[in-house]
């Protein structure tokens, strides 16, 4: 080789090493940065893997958490698995309800701890929660458990959504308030019976009211009976004597015109002043018109005392006419013409009773009540010209339905009674009465006194325009106690 080929090749070779040197500097600074590099990526991946650590170690300790809290929770709690929807986490109150352990509950679904009637119905919710993707709440709904008990639930039903949003599982919360509903009917009930004794206070203190009335009502009418009856008696008896007397006097006198046909002029003019002929004739109209007088004050007399029968509290068998024929001899003053009104006609349509075992001084309290009521459904629509008829009348029926039991119907052709003021007709306090003009006792009082006290019946048939029909069924006889 040539000189000059050597110092070529020694050129290149110089070439080479300078470019290997070149080559060399750029590569020591690549692998240096590379190793740069790889050291901060290192220290960023050990940074990251601190912070997954610290990310999954509070994960872990709310998962803890929450697990806590939820097994402390006095519902039950299930999650359930959005595919099969079978249990992946229960607490507590889940065991309790479900009537087994947590182990017998993760992996199984409702049929394996419900009826089958139970389970299709919560099978069902969660499928419609699961698809709604919404919370879903059942306020009350029972259930049979596999023990056969019963219980009341609140459901809630809430799906989990994974990050693509779609349910990956799916909460329920079964809120147990059997005994809450207990204890509110048991409160409901306790209400119904407190406001059930207060009306029977209510009654049973205008039943004393009433009763108080009716008796002093009772003592007064006797009292002034016999009052009445002492003078009455007295002056009936002397009418008597007085007609006796009279009419002997009119005889002398008759006889002195007989056999002196012509007394002195003074004789004259006092018997022509005095209108003697018509005096005579007038004084023997009043005599009968006083005997009539005192014989009608005997009869009232006589009602009063049957009316008040304050010596027959106890049970007695009585006369049922004579006490509503008394009854309606106290009432004779409304029944009878006044200017405001025309009569009112009462008819009698009186069976062959036998004597009836009653209470009678408040059997005719009863009578008193329902005539009374009668009259005032006629008074009003006549002084009203509301009456389609020009004739009121209140018509009395009695009748033996058999040897057990007599019927007593009252029935007046007044305007009638709507149906639903007939359901409440018996009611304690109700009247349609105006304020002043009834307490609403009246036919309360006297249902409680057929029923209860007679063991009879005491209804109310009525129709708009068909006027009404009050009847009362007792028995004969009262049952021995």
């Amino acid at each position: 080789m040539s000189i000059e080929e050597l110092n070529q090749e020694l050129t290149r070779l110089r070439q080479c090493l300078q470019q290997l040197t070149t080559d060399n500097a750029e590569l020591r600074h690549a692998v240096l940065e590379y190793t740069t590099q790889l050291k901060q990526h290192k220290s960023e991946q050990q940074a990251a893997l601190h912070e997954r650590q610290r990310i999954e170690e509070q994960l872990q300790t709310t998962q803890q958490f929450l697990y806590s809290v939820i097994q402390t929770m006095p519902v039950a709690v299930f999650v359930k698995d959005a595919a099969d929807l079978r249990i992946v986490l229960c607490n507590q109150a889940a065991e309790k309800l479900a009537g087994v352990s947590a182990d017998e509950i993760l992996g199984k679904n409702d049929y394996d701890l419900f009826p089958k009637e139970e389970a299709d119905f919560f099978t069902q919710r969660d499928h419609e929660a699961l698809n709604s993707k919404t919370l879903l709440e059942i306020p009350e709904e029972i259930i049979r458990k596999k023990s056969g008990e019963t219980r009341i639930l609140q459901i809630k039903k809430a799906p989990i959504l994974d990050s693509q949003g779609q349910p990956k599982y799916l909460l329920v919360v079964r809120d147990d308030i059997t005994e809450d509903k207990q204890a509110e009917a048991q409160l409901k009930q306790q209400a119904i019976e407190l406001e059930q004794t207060l009306k029977e206070l209510q009654s049973t203190q205008a039943q004393l009211i009433q009763s108080e009335k009716m008796s002093s009502l009772g003592q007064l009418v006797a009292g002034v009976a016999h009052e009445i009856n002492n003078p009455v008696n007295f002056i009936y008896g002397n009418l008597t004597y007085a007609n006796q007397y009279i009419q002997q006097l009119l005889n002398l006198l008759h006889l002195y015109r007989i056999n002196y046909p012509n007394p002195a002029l003074e004789i004259q003019t006092t018997i022509q002043e005095m209108e003697f002929d018509f005096l005579v004739e007038d004084l023997l109209k009043l005599l009968s018109s006083m005997e009539v007088g005192a014989e009608r004050i005997q009869q009232i007399v006589v009602s009063l005392r049957t009316f008040s029968r304050l010596d027959e509290a106890e049970l007695k068998a009585v006369d049922i006419h004579q006490g509503i024929d008394s009854t309606l001899s106290i009432l004779e003053h409304r029944l009878k013409t006044r200017a405001n009104h025309v009569q009112i006609q009462v008819v009698k349509d009186y069976d062959n009773l036998p004597l009836v075992e009653c209470y009678a001084g408040q059997l005719n309290q009863v009578f008193m009540n329902i005539l009374s009521n009668a009259i005032d459904a006629l008074e009003e629509p006549l002084i009203q010209g509301k009456l389609s008829h020009n004739q009121p009348q209140i018509r009395i029926c009695t009748q033996q339905l058999n040897p057990q039991k007599i019927v007593i119907r009252i029935i007046d052709n007044g305007p009638g009674i709507p149906e639903q003021v007939r359901q409440k007709l018996f009611d304690p306090f109700f009247t349609t009465k105006d304020v002043g003009k009834g307490t609403g006792l009246g036919l309360s009082i006297s249902y409680q006194i057929i029923t209860e006290r007679h063991g009879g019946s005491l209804e109310c048939v009525s129709s708009l325009e068909g006027g009404a029909e009050l009847i009362i069924t007792i028995p004969v006889a009262q049952p021995k106690q």
